[in-house]
């Protein structure tokens, strides 16, 4: 049950969407002797949908009949575990605790790989992996302090040989150690509360930065490491691939070359594509809180497998760690990797 809860939450590392009623097509459909193949591409609001962006204000197919769905971030996981999506774009531990036997599944590539800072109202200095100590004896508000955005944060305490402590309210703070503080709803992070830094994802970050006192004073994907980590992937059914490795091959060349697109493209018309799949929801994203700062903070690229297998590796071994799962995937899980 603590695992189910934790994958419920640990989606959730771009910002609260509205529910969306999914449909999609089974393994019948696919690779039908020579016909009309039919795909579904499934990602979640945020960031991650970022990431096919492209893909979906051009209505990109192919030559095929594909459908682009965006869910609820909570509810990216079923279109795994069900089998909904032919290829799919989720959170990293998501898609390893999910498909990480690479029986039904296999990772494509990372697409995300990043967007979290770290801010202040208080504390102008910026925090870097030299100064890191800093944050001993001050508080940390963290959203998703148990589950994704946490772990990334206890992993790069962790990193550094700083201790760490979950307390209830800033009252409570101790010296010595780093003292963590749940911040259950994002959109309630403000001066006010009065800790020392927060930690909160993109695009809230800009949007908390542009209406308060407060200011972005470290990048929490710089304080992992030089690339950042690996957020979200894209994984695709193995029937998929084996039938029609064509599809897999163009659908990872159109990914690749959103990135650059995204550095030119018109937030209006992402904003439009990303909820004209979105089954009659609104997206997160709009038009007060998506820019080319936004974007650029959310870290899209897409690495291939072969490329970021021992990147996603090392992220899961020390995300088992601090967060009590058993994250471990099989070398079948990676595409096109050995």
């Amino acid at each position: 049950m603590k695992a189910n809860r934790l994958f419920a939450v640990l989606c959730t590392f771009a910002a609260a969407a509205s529910a969306l009623a999914f449909a999609a097509c089974g393994d019948g459909n696919n690779g039908n002797g020579g016909g009309t193949s039919l795909y579904t591409v499934a990602m979640p609001d945020g960031a991650p949908a970022l990431a096919a962006a492209q893909l979906m204000a051009e209505d990109m197919q192919f030559g095929k009949e594909v459908t682009y769905t965006v869910v609820n971030a909570n509810a990216i996981g079923r279109q795994v575990s069900g089998g909904k999506a032919d290829v799919c774009i989720l959170p990293v531990n998501a898609a390893a605790q999910l498909a990480g036997d690479g029986k039904t599944y296999k990772l494509l590539g990372t697409v995300t790989h990043g967007n979290l800072y770290m801010l202040s109202s208080e504390h102008t200095e910026e925090i870097t992996a030299e100064n890191i100590d800093t944050l001993v004896g001050k508080t940390v508000g963290c959203i998703q302090l148990d589950n994704f955005v946490g772990g990334v944060l206890k992993m790069i305490l962790e990193e550094n040989g700083l201790d760490y402590e979950v307390v209830e309210e800033a009252s409570a703070a101790r010296e010595g150690v780093v003292n963590l503080i749940a911040v259950a709803d994002p959109a309630t992070i403000n001066p006010s509360l009065g800790y020392d830094y927060y930690v909160c994802a993109e695009p809230l970050v800009t949007v908390k930065t542009e209406k308060s006192a407060l200011e972005v004073v470290g990048d929490i994907q710089a304080l992992y490491g030089e690339d950042g980590f690996p957020q979200a992937v894209m994984v695709a059914k193995n029937s998929v691939i084996a039938s029609d490795p064509q599809f897999i091959s163009d659908i990872c060349a159109a990914v690749t070359a959103n990135s650059a697109w995204l550095e030119t493209a018109d937030t209006d018309g992402i904003v439009a594509a990303i909820n004209k799949n979105y089954g009659g929801a609104t997206s997160s994203l709009n038009a007060n809180n998506l820019n080319a700062t936004v974007i650029s903070r959310c870290a899209i690229e897409f690495v291939p497998a072969a490329q970021c297998r021992q990147e996603v590796v090392d992220f899961l071994a020390g995300y088992s760690e601090v967060s009590g799962l058993q994250l471990t995937v099989s070398d079948d899980f990676f595409y096109n990797a050995k």
